[in-house]
């Protein structure tokens, strides 16, 4: 039986293991999604020239400054009103369906029944990649310059998926995209039920004996627990995931027991799974929304937009420059020096030797590459450089940074910390690119359309980017 793809292997998310058939269904979607994105901004033009008034290059100047200033639905206005409420419910029903296929289908059922994958995964898959689609085709408005910059977005992350071949990456890039126009309190309640309906399940049936628990741990002498996914690290990136859902749904009040709540999901996932890098990023998570509601006022400084932006460039180049001190000193994977960084090393459980590793094995490849599975890459900033390509870096590293800016420009404080919290996270893992990992990466919708951060999709209300075309006009 084929497995899906990196969930057996710690959670890691190469497509090497992907369903035969699955991911050249998946090409063509991401093609179709693409052509009728050309196919509705050719629509828009036929449609504005025919309205605009005027005669010859006036009424062409008319038209199209019309569309790249007036948000209004693709392929023209019909039913404006329940496409907008639609256009909501299918981008909660997608993360529900998204979550739940990844909590449960991705756990050791499948092993145990091959109707998990056989069935019932295929289904859950599809209705959430057509919801997303429906979502971004029917269901947003956009203006013509959110639409190109992020169509020419959509088109570099599709390129690089087709190289890549990583379902992970092309399913994140659907829901960042079919975020906008939405208040996300809706959605995210639906992505956490049904992590938390997938989890339940799962950690049930492990508990009744009826499916097995997997692998064992990587550590040697140590007894960790899986819960019914087949690794630690998977079950604690699922975890962290719902714990960032939690906190960013409560955002907008955040209370002491909530953030109680996201302390003891960090406690949990220490002596559970004893998955370190989800554990200590929860109670990270905690920590800094304690001093953010003790103080308020500590992040209000003019400075914290920059360092939010500036905070990203320093992650990325501790993660690049860091494995370059390393020096082999010996035949075995952990036989590295000086002694100071080897013990860095040794804390962040060989994630500096592990992208050392990569440097001197792997390749470098424009548009990205499917890799192997030695060496394993837990840092996400150098797997994005080796899976996806340097153009796919530089741009995420933009968005980051752009993203973290205009959190913190609109006051936007927890949203602020849990992405900051969650670029920690990535340091140390790879599963930041897994939506049902990082939720946190729908906060990117704002930055990826090239909106003004007062624009941005929120909890609780989704502004137009501009005053909204009139839906029966053109």
């Amino acid at each position: 039986m084929e497995k899906r793809p990196g969930l057996s292997g710690g959670g890691r998310p190469s497509a090497v293991n992907s369903a035969k058939n699955e991911v050249p269904v998946l090409f063509e979607f991401a093609n179709f999604l693409l052509l009728a994105l050309f196919a509705a901004a050719a629509f828009d033009a036929v449609t504005a020239l025919y309205a605009a008034p005027g005669r010859g290059l006036a009424r062409t100047r008319a038209a199209f400054a019309h569309r790249w200033t007036a948000e209004h639905f693709l392929f023209g206005g019909w039913g404006a009103a329940w496409r907008e409420k639609a256009g909501g419910w299918l981008f909660a029903i997608g993360l529900a369906a998204y979550e739940f296929t990844v909590c449960f289908c991705n756990s050791m059922a499948r092993v145990q029944w091959d109707w998990v994958q056989g069935s019932l995964a295929p289904v859950l898959d599809w209705t959430a990649f057509l919801c997303f689609g429906a979502k971004i085709l029917l269901g947003t408005r956009y203006t013509w310059r959110s639409l190109g910059v992020a169509g020419c977005l959509y088109f570099i992350g599709r390129w690089t998926y087709f190289n890549s071949q990583n379902i992970w990456w092309i399913g994140i890039i659907l829901a960042v995209l079919a975020a906008k126009g939405t208040a996300l309190k809706k959605p995210l309640r639906a992505y956490l039920g049904a992590g938390l309906c997938g989890v339940a399940l799962t950690v049930g049936l492990y508990y009744a004996g009826l499916i097995p628990a997997g692998s064992g741990s990587e550590r040697v002498g140590e007894v960790r627990g899986t819960f019914g996914y087949g690794h630690p690290n998977t079950f604690g990136g699922l975890v962290f995931g719902l714990t960032m859902a939690y906190a960013m749904l409560r955002a907008g009040k955040m209370r002491w027991r909530d953030i109680a709540v996201v302390a003891a999901s960090g406690v949990f996932l220490w002596v559970g799974p004893a998955s370190r890098s989800a554990a200590l990023c929860a109670l990270l998570l905690a920590a800094v929304l304690a001093v953010h509601k003790l103080r308020p006022r500590l992040l209000a400084g003019r400075a914290v937009p920059g360092l939010g932006a500036a905070f990203v460039a320093a992650l990325a180049a501790v993660s690049f420059v860091l494995p370059l001190f390393l020096v082999k000193t010996g035949p075995w994977n952990n036989d590295f020096g000086p002694a100071w960084i080897a013990a860095i090393d040794n804390a962040l459980t060989n994630r500096l030797s592990l992208t050392w590793s990569a440097y001197w094995l792997l390749d470098v490849k424009i548009a990205g590459q499917v890799l192997d599975a030695w060496p394993p890459l837990d840092n996400s900033f150098a797997f994005a450089l080796y899976q996806f390509g340097p153009v796919v870096l530089a741009i995420l590293l933009v968005l980051l940074a752009a993203a973290l800016w205009g959190l913190a420009k609109t006051c936007r404080y927890p949203e602020f910390l849990c992405l900051a919290v969650m670029l920690v996270y990535a340091y140390m893992e790879c599963q930041s690119f897994h939506l049902t990992t990082d939720p946190a990466a729908l906060l990117l919708c704002g930055a990826v359309y090239a909106l003004p951060p007062d624009r941005w999709p929120a909890l609780d209300a989704a502004p137009p980017e501009h005053g909204a075309a009139g839906e029966g006009a053109a």
